[in-house]
């Protein structure tokens, strides 16, 4: 199956539009807590690359690398029902340490022949 350029945008405009619904509804509902609309957002996002992944679609980097953030800041801040200054200081711990690991974890492009011999 050929992907195109359209089925790459159809994708991303789904996607925020998911995610604006879903904004909507959390901010909407009174008993929705940051940590529910964060887990919210992270499994869209994760989603969104699942079905990248199906369609042999390359994933991005950063809605996988945002999915993860904020889906472990959701699962956090909602077990253990932090308040606001706890929770903003768990997600910062958060993104500074997948940076870290994302960082070590990808691979790095292969040197060119040129390069090497130079």
């Amino acid at each position: 199956m050929e992907i195109t350029n359209n089925t790459k945008h159809n994708l991303a405009s789904i996607g925020w539009g998911a995610l604006l619904v879903w904004w909507g509804i959390s901010f909407l509902v009174g008993p929705i807590t940051f940590g529910i609309c964060a887990i919210g957002t992270g499994m869209i996002l994760l989603g969104l690359n699942i079905i990248r992944m199906i369609l042999h679609i390359p994933t991005n980097h950063s809605t996988h690398d945002w999915g993860v953030v904020l889906l472990t800041w959701g699962i956090i801040d909602q077990s253990f029902t932090l308040t606001f200054e706890q929770s903003a200081a768990t997600m910062m711990i958060i993104i500074g340490v997948l940076t870290v690991v994302m960082l070590l974890v990808r691979r790095k492009p292969e040197q060119t022949k040129e390069a090497v011999e130079l």
